[in-house]
């Protein structure tokens, strides 16, 4: 057989083998348990107890079983669990009784008191952090913003479940995706904070009071960078280069930024990984408790960070799918759905504040004829550029949409009736200085009593007039004469 793990068993049982799941129950007793048991199996080929076939492919893969044999029988099942001069043997019988009744047989046949103690110990430290695990997934899974997902991370880490560490910090690439830099962080500043400390609150409570305490250690993370020296001996080449959370115990970090976080002696550091993509490290310790860490720690620590990689893409997935639904997908501006939407809470915005608002609409003159004469591609770079020259000539809380083909609308927030003439002036200059001929049409809420729903309609019969009138000119609802466009001059600034 080509997998040593197989190696000793007899063919025709080890097929049966292959064909066995072992359970998350079974894999967990036996690693728990961290006492070296020698196995024996003898059993059919066909129709042999589930749980023994589990228990072979169990043994060899790092849980405290060892083979030592493994027999074909045609008289039935029996397993023997040896441990120094004391053993156990299970029929048949036995075996079906599952996994619980197994539990209590190695420990009250093989296991001395010591052994035992140590044995419930270890299982009174993972229950709970089983089923913290499990709320702290639901919760990242469940959560729809990116920022939500670090700090559930950062509380698992941190989550005073005998894991030791009070601290956790999460580096992320930056936008250019070449240097990793300090984005979030749990834990206290100062032995003052660690003093301050608190326990016993739910999930809800402990996202609630990171959410609400100053965060004086997550703002010292943030003015980090890390880099990666040439060192063999650097702690995030290291975790980087690892398939899972290493623990380093070093009176000091080679890094020279975790060194500047200065960890004690012990300190955890781990990649967040999806699909052999690194998105980003965690580092965690407890420099004021000085509590050892478990090393049990870095299984926990895996889950989370592989859970918390899941969530993040799928969180990207959704953004993107959402960004599309929104966006125009030729200049990337709003579209006609989403600028309503806007508009709607403009207006309510707009009520309870007792500002004004106004609608511009813009067209892009003469758009056929460029179509006709160089292509529609020609036509689509021209839509883009006019989407650009609005994204950066309009203030960054104005709302941009492209509506139809080649129809534009700006709501202009919080303004006067001065401004909006302005705005209207400053983009149909620049649109020449580009090539490029706009008509504009335009009204501003509230005005005599008007209500927003007309906003649209006075806007769209004001460009209808500046159309008429012979392009290159806004008409804003109100003013007496339409506005002509004119190109910059020589010495007038087009940015």
């Amino acid at each position: 057989m080509s997998d040593p793990a197989f190696s000793g068993i007899p063919e025709a049982l080890a097929t049966a083998v292959r064909a066995v799941d072992v359970p998350h129950d079974l894999r967990t007793l036996f690693e728990r348990l961290a006492v070296p048991l020698a196995l024996e199996v003898e059993a059919p080929a066909e129709d042999a107890p589930p749980l023994a076939l589990q228990l072979l492919r169990l043994a060899g893969h790092g849980s405290s079983l060892r083979l030592v044999g493994a027999r074909m029988s045609a008289a039935g099942s029996k397993v023997r669990f040896i441990h120094g001069m004391k053993d156990l043997v299970l029929g048949t019988a036995e075996l079906a009784e599952g996994i619980p009744a197994l539990a209590r047989r190695v420990a009250q046949s093989l296991l001395d008191v010591d052994e035992a103690a140590g044995a419930l110990e270890r299982f009174a430290r993972e229950s709970p952090r089983q089923e913290a695990l499990r709320r702290l997934t639901r919760a990242m899974l469940e959560t729809g913003s990116i920022d939500r997902l670090r700090t559930i991370l950062l509380i698992g880490m941190t989550s005073g479940l005998a894991l030791g560490f009070s601290r956790a910090a999460l580096f992320v690439y930056d936008e250019d995706g070449r240097a990793l830099v300090g984005e979030s962080a749990i834990g206290p500043a100062d032995a003052a904070e660690a003093g301050r400390a608190t326990t016993g609150l739910s999930l809800e409570q402990r996202i609630a009071e990171v959410e609400t305490t100053e965060p004086r250690y997550e703002n010292f993370v943030r003015t980090i960078a890390v880099d990666v020296t040439t060192d063999p001996r650097d702690e995030i080449g290291q975790a980087l280069a690892a398939s899972g959370p290493l623990l380093f115990s070093r009176e000091r970090p080679m890094n020279p930024a975790l060194a500047a976080l200065e960890p004690p002696g012990e300190f955890l550091v781990a990649a967040i990984r999806l699909r052999d993509k690194v998105l980003g490290i965690v580092v965690a310790d407890d420099p004021y408790g000085r509590a050892p860490i478990d090393p049990q720690a870095r299984e926990f620590i895996g889950f989370l960070l592989d859970t918390a990689a899941l969530a993040s893409e799928n969180l990207r997935l959704r953004e993107s799918v959402e960004t599309l639904a929104r966006h125009d997908e030729l200049t990337g501006l709003f579209n006609r759905r989403e600028f309503e939407t806007r508009m709607a809470d403009e207006q309510s915005r707009a009520q309870r504040l007792g500002s004004q608002c106004a609608l511009l609409l813009f067209d892009v003159d003469y758009l056929q004829r460029v179509n006709l004469a160089r292509g529609h591609k020609a036509g689509d770079e021209l839509l883009q550029q006019v989407g650009v020259m609005l994204r950066s000539t309009l203030r960054s809380h104005d709302i941009v949409a492209r509506l139809t083909g080649d129809a534009f609308a700006v709501l202009v927030t919080d303004t006067t009736h001065e401004q909006v003439l302005a705005i209207a002036r400053r983009v149909g200059t620049l649109g020449l200085g580009m090539g490029i001929s706009l008509s504009a049409g335009g009204s501003l809420w509230p005005r005599d009593n008007h209500e927003m729903s007309v906003l649209f309609s006075e806007a769209e019969a004001a460009l209808i007039d500046a159309k008429r009138g012979g392009r290159g000119r806004a008409v804003i609802e109100g003013d007496e004469a339409p506005m002509l466009f004119e190109p910059p001059s020589d010495d007038e600034p087009l940015d």
